[in-house]
């Protein structure tokens, strides 16, 4: 099966996004940062209860609810903006630029700009999908995006890549509610 399509900077990002939302060291990072810091706050604030100075006990106790709350909604964005000038810096010659890729069962060949890679079928791990996009990630760590929203022929395609896994005995993980938290 042979697919055409280009990559924009949202199709990396999603995939940036993705990757670090599946990572269990980054799970593990973002659940610190959250729990961590206001944890701290309210020890501190049953500390100055016990000093009997309730005014920064109580500073202290906002202070950590609002952290809680507050601090993931600041650390996706963060998260957007970091991936994003990494897009922009490291991608940029294959933004918007048309690629071939020619699905078989025992190898991939991709074509774009001017150069051409072929991997074994043996090299991929799994292959996940979401609402918007195929990704088929590598032994390596790197991956080949599909965004959906770019091919013609998508139920064929995901009948492809389901027969693709079965065949290298793989997962196909298919994550339609996925959206970055």
């Amino acid at each position: 099966m042979i697919i055409e399509y280009s990559i924009e900077e949202k199709d990396f990002l999603e995939y940036q996004l993705y990757t670090a939302s599946k990572s269990d060291r980054i799970k593990a990072k973002r659940l610190r940062n959250k729990v961590v810091s206001p944890a701290i706050y309210i020890v501190g604030g049953f500390f100055l209860l016990l000093l009997n100075n309730y005014t920064l006990a109580i500073t202290f106790f906002i202070l950590g609810l609002l952290w809680f709350f507050i601090y993931p909604l600041w650390e996706r964005q963060h998260y957007v903006k970091h991936y994003r000038s990494f897009i922009r810096e490291n991608y940029k010659d294959k933004l918007g630029q048309p690629v071939t890729l020619e699905l078989n069962n025992d190898h991939i060949i991709a074509r774009d700009n001017g150069s051409e890679s072929k991997v074994m079928t043996k090299e991929v791990v799994e292959i996940n999908e979401t609402s918007a996009t195929f990704y088929l990630k590598l032994k390596g760590g790197q991956s080949f995006i599909i965004p959906k929203d770019k091919i013609k022929t998508v139920d064929s395609l995901t009948n492809k890549l389901k027969e693709l896994a079965n065949f290298l005995s793989i997962k196909y993980n298919l994550d339609d509610s996925w959206a970055w938290r």
